[in-house]
């Protein structure tokens, strides 16, 4: 299935290779972009173009936090008034998913971030120590007035992605 970029999408990805191709940093790269400006769509067309399984390299953390929320047996609904206990397990499940993936692959794709937001957990930290040697994690960010998420910019580049309807 071929995918159709935008100019926007194009000039990203430009970024992104050789962010990931050239750069002697590696380590972690945030993609930002408003809701809707193509990010899921870019990094599904970088992976796709880079491996044979490009699922094996993408993590929906909203999906996989829920999935592991609920095998922890609590009531997702109780979850959401003990906010300690449920950051506490998120930030576990995602350290434990981020060191057992770079433990066998080198890159990682980290989308559909929201469900952080409320919870203020930093991404950047824990992948971090994992994105060295020449490791990369992609982080894809909602960048809008109602989500605005303070990571450790100066740990990763930044590579935006502008809205086509904004321009």
């Amino acid at each position: 299935m071929a995918i159709s970029l935008t100019e926007s999408q194009q000039q990203a990805y430009q970024a992104l290779e050789s962010a990931c191709e050239f750069s002697l940093r590696r380590g972690t790269i945030c993609l930002m972009g408003d809701f809707q400006s193509g990010k899921t769509t870019l990094v599904r067309h970088f992976l796709a173009q880079k491996y044979d399984d490009p699922d094996e390299y993408y993590l929906n953390v909203n999906m996989y936090l829920l999935e592991r929320l609920r095998k922890e047996g609590d009531d997702l609904a109780i979850l959401t008034t003990m906010r300690a206990k449920a950051r506490l397990i998120m930030e576990v499940a995602l350290e434990e998913a981020i060191e057992q993936h770079f433990a066998e692959h080198d890159l990682l794709v980290l989308d559909a971030i929201e469900m952080l937001f409320p919870y203020n957990l930093n991404l950047v930290s824990p992948v971090s120590k994992h994105t060295r040697d020449g490791k990369i994690c992609i982080i894809c960010i909602p960048e809008n007035g109602k989500f605005a998420f303070d990571f450790s910019w100066g740990n990763c580049e930044i590579i935006r992605l502008e809205n086509e309807t904004n321009h």
